[in-house]
């Protein structure tokens, strides 16, 4: 049935290609979507793991990252100084955000951004990220930065080089390998005093960032600290997921959107493509029924014609959207999302071939003979 099935496809390869190339198309779309939502969803979490157990104090009303908050440091570090809240303070520093770059979508904040953190802090906000180079400041550390890998790719800078921020020249002292923190991958890290210098923030800063002692204790610790400190905002891991899904909401829509485009482009083409096909084998197929094929027959002759289309451009479709997530340095999509896309590509082929498939059984054998 499928090498009968193949011929009449051959017969008409202009169209039957064209065809494919439209499922292809719909497919990589589904695939694309699949893979852009990977991503979101892997950027969203590999920032907030890093916060268990943290808090931010901010200034009130700011999300994150804190780009428009300002607090005095005098402030912060009398908070950082408290002893009775249960915080860690080696893991507790003060903070500035800088955009430098807008994002080009709602939910990319920022393309490129500088954080100011303390000598002897920056463990605080890398953790143990490796570098070529240092991931530390020397001791006596002024006009220097350490570049996340996408803000090397950014400014175009290697180890040793200078970069223009802010007007200001800084030596790149280190370029970190990639980080499970978005936020490090596209900043210059640079020394807190550096950064409030060159943006002219002398005596302010973007946020605290705590650690408690027990992360058990977390939300008890934010409770206190909104109480103490209440024309501040207290953002804990639960706050910036919140926060996170919030913003997300509509480029997921937008995401969901393109998957129902994608599905209605493959039902039309394919529908299209099949009623065209019955209409001119209308002989054909009513030769076929006057000599005994059973409606069964010709059911499943066209409906083995619609699989071969799906399956020839759903398959090399759904492999598209691997390449597209290895250049966004997201997770491939597992063999199973594959299957998923590529099942896509059958519901919509069987609901574009439905009508056709119906028509060609209902061809009379009689009329079918006199048909030209």
């Amino acid at each position: 049935m499928f090498d009968v099935a193949f011929k009449n496809l051959w017969s008409r390869k202009t169209r039957s290609i064209l065809c494919t190339l439209a499922v292809m198309v719909s497919v990589y779309l589904n695939g694309s979507t699949l893979t852009m939502n990977n991503w979101m969803y892997q950027t969203m979490t590999s920032e907030l793991a890093r916060y268990m157990g943290k808090i931010y104090v901010q200034q009130g009303g700011s999300s994150y990252p804190p780009f428009d908050s300002t607090i005095t440091q005098a402030t912060a570090e009398t908070i950082l100084a408290r002893t009775d809240l249960g915080l860690n303070p080696k893991e507790s520093t003060l903070l500035i955000f800088v955009r430098t770059e807008r994002g080009m979508m709602p939910f990319i904040p920022a393309e490129s951004m500088v954080i100011g953190v303390p000598i002897g802090k920056e463990s605080v906000l890398m953790g143990n990220t490796k570098a070529a180079g240092a991931n530390r400041f020397p001791d006596a550390a002024g006009n220097v930065a350490i570049l996340g890998k996408q803000a090397a790719d950014y400014y175009k800078a290697a180890l040793g080089q200078d970069v223009i921020i802010n007007g200001q020249s800084l030596r790149v002292i280190g370029v970190l390998e990639r980080s499970s923190m978005d936020s490090v991958n596209i900043s210059a890290i640079v020394p807190l005093a550096t950064a409030q210098r060159i943006f002219g923030k002398e005596g302010m800063v973007s946020a605290v960032l705590l650690t408690a002692s027990d992360v058990n204790r977390t939300g008890e610790l934010a409770k206190t600290l909104q109480q103490d400190y209440p024309v501040l905002g207290v953002t804990t891991q639960d706050d910036m997921l919140a926060e996170a899904k919030k913003v997300l909401q509509m480029p997921i829509l937008y995401m969901s959107m393109m998957s129902v485009t994608a599905f209605v482009v493959a039902v039309a083409v394919i529908m299209s493509t099949m009623v065209m096909a019955v209409m001119e084998r209308t002989r054909e197929i009513g030769t076929l029924r006057a000599i005994g094929a059973s409606r069964q027959t010709v059911l499943v002759g066209i409906l083995a014609e619609i699989m071969i289309l799906i399956l020839i451009g759903g398959i090399p479709g759904a492999l598209l959207s691997m390449p597209m997530a290895a250049l966004m340095e997201t997770t491939l999509p597992t063999p199973v999302q594959l299957t998923q896309v590529v099942l896509f590509a059958i519901v919509a082929g069987m609901v574009g071939g439905l009508y056709p498939a119906w028509r060609a059984t209902r061809v009379d054998p009689l009329e079918a003979l006199r048909y030209e």
